[in-house]
């Protein structure tokens, strides 16, 4: 995820821009230069700023470095926090569909029997 992304919802959530500058105790201005590019945010601020939307701080913190690191092998580096924090989140969003999809005891009853009717009338036509 791009540090724009991050700093977007941070401003929705604190309001305005200079709202969320005072929060993470910078300017405005170190605000826009993050997202437009030029420059990235410290890691203390990244932290803050992943506490504040209540985001992965390491996933805050390679976001920030990606935007000014030239380095190819460090780029791969930052990048490979995302995939960890993707599959992690993937992993926990199949778990949760599966535990939604598996019966409970009392429903499991309650659905082999609605089988075993279905059955039984399958087997009368």
């Amino acid at each position: 995820m791009k540090i724009k992304i991050f700093i977007e919802i941070a401003e929705k959530k604190a309001g305005k821009q200079i709202e969320l500058a005072k929060i993470l105790g910078i300017t405005d201005a170190h605000i826009r230069m993050v997202k437009s590019g030029k420059r990235g945010f410290s890691d203390d601020v990244c932290i803050q700023l992943a506490d504040f939307i209540e985001a992965d701080r390491l996933e805050v913190i390679a976001a920030s470095n990606l935007v000014t690191e030239k380095d190819e092998n460090k780029r791969k580096i930052f990048e490979s926090c995302f995939s960890k924090v993707a599959n992690f989140a993937a992993a926990a969003l199949f778990l949760g569909v599966i535990s939604m999809m598996t019966p409970s005891p009392a429903n499991a009853d309650q659905q082999r029997l609605s089988a075993n009717s279905v059955t039984q009338l399958f087997v009368l036509c």
